[in-house]
């Protein structure tokens, strides 16, 4: 994600369970943005013009109209069509945890994640959270990467011990080429096939914020893991600079569906019988150094602002934008935490 294009990031955003009206919930699994899959859900809503039961949990409105000039204007992608007949979302936050959602939870559809992956920055392959996840893999053992993506995880690990999910078909043209063991199959389809094995370390790496039935997701990555196993969730941390990025699409539907905290993620995990074992966060990484610094300028112009999106932000969004191309040159000090978090559990 180093010298981005449009702009970069990595947040998704999910609704919580106190504001979720569906009639009827069917699963495809077919994100595949940031060189990941993920789980689409696609929901019958009540009526999404239906307020949340909790409103002291909305902390922000956003209007729709704003979402799609955003997108328009800051990555040339048109994302009307997937808000038809909505004119508005809906910040919540669960007071506990942090986590923070939108309402109602529009996904994005193939053409979308394909426009994004058109751009370098999108899926880095040296991120941080390969490496410790790696440490947790004992050979031979099988290892499923969900959302396998251009399957850049398989280098960090033996070839022989690696299994790929993935549903865009040019990137698992490109792992079988390369010799990598990657199948165009869904989490639900997987498991019910006749390959389906289970695994030692089951990772989704940049995965969970962008599905819209996390704790499903979380629950068959269980399913997935062979008793003592361990899954390796890496997210965007909500806690990181990525919170302080104005107007920042990538944060937002149809991209992201929720935004993680550490507590957010370990309740998650124990949710689904998971034991926490591990907790990693890292140092800004090369690919997210324009990220950083943009974040940066942006503060300072911010004041008592707590807008999240919106037309208002875009005029600092533009300026902190065109100043982090002259300041991404200087180093940053190795103490500052990068945007990705990164939790073991174990089965």
């Amino acid at each position: 994600m180093a010298s981005p294009a449009g702009m970069v990031s990595s947040l998704r955003i999910t609704i919580l369970a106190r504001a979720q009206k569906f009639e009827a919930i069917i699963c495809t699994h077919q994100v595949s943005g940031a060189g990941f899959a993920g789980m689409m859900i696609f929901m019958s809503l009540a009526d999404p013009s239906e307020p949340i039961s909790d409103a002291k949990d909305v902390i922000e409105t956003i209007q729709v109209s704003d979402i799609i000039a955003s997108w328009k204007s800051d990555f040339g992608i048109d994302v009307a069509h997937l808000f038809a007949g909505v004119d508005g979302l809906n910040v919540v936050q669960d007071p506990v945890t942090g986590r923070l959602g939108f309402y109602p939870p529009i996904e994005g559809d193939a053409g979308f994640y394909q426009a994004l992956r058109k751009f370098d920055w999108y899926h880095p392959p040296h991120k941080e959270e390969f490496a410790a996840a790696a440490a947790w893999h004992q050979a031979g053992e099988p290892v499923l990467d969900i959302g396998a993506g251009d399957a850049d995880f398989s280098n960090y690990i033996p070839h022989q011990d690696y299994r790929g999910l993935e549903l865009d078909g040019a990137a698992v043209a490109k792992a079988k080429a390369n010799g990598l063991d990657v199948l165009d199959l869904s989490m639900q389809d997987y498991l019910a096939s006749e390959t389906f094995e289970l695994a030692g370390l089951v990772t989704a790496f940049q995965v969970l914020e962008h599905v819209a039935d996390p704790d499903r997701f979380i629950s068959e990555m269980a399913a997935m893991t062979r008793t003592g196993g361990r899954v390796a969730i890496g997210v965007p941390d909500a806690g990181s600079y990525v919170a302080d990025l104005p107007d920042f699409m990538l944060n937002a539907p149809p991209h992201h569906l929720t935004w993680w905290t550490e507590a957010a993620l370990e309740a998650a995990m124990t949710r689904a019988g998971f034991e926490i074992e591990a907790v990693y966060r890292f140092a800004v990484e090369p690919w997210e150094r324009q990220l950083w610094w943009m974040a940066q300028l942006a503060k300072l112009g911010r004041g008592d602002q707590a807008a999240r999106f919106g037309a208002g932000l875009r005029a600092r969004k533009v300026a902190s934008y065109i100043g982090s191309w002259v300041l991404q040159v200087f180093p940053i000090p190795k103490r500052v935490r990068g945007s990705t978090l990164l939790i073991i559990g174990k089965v």
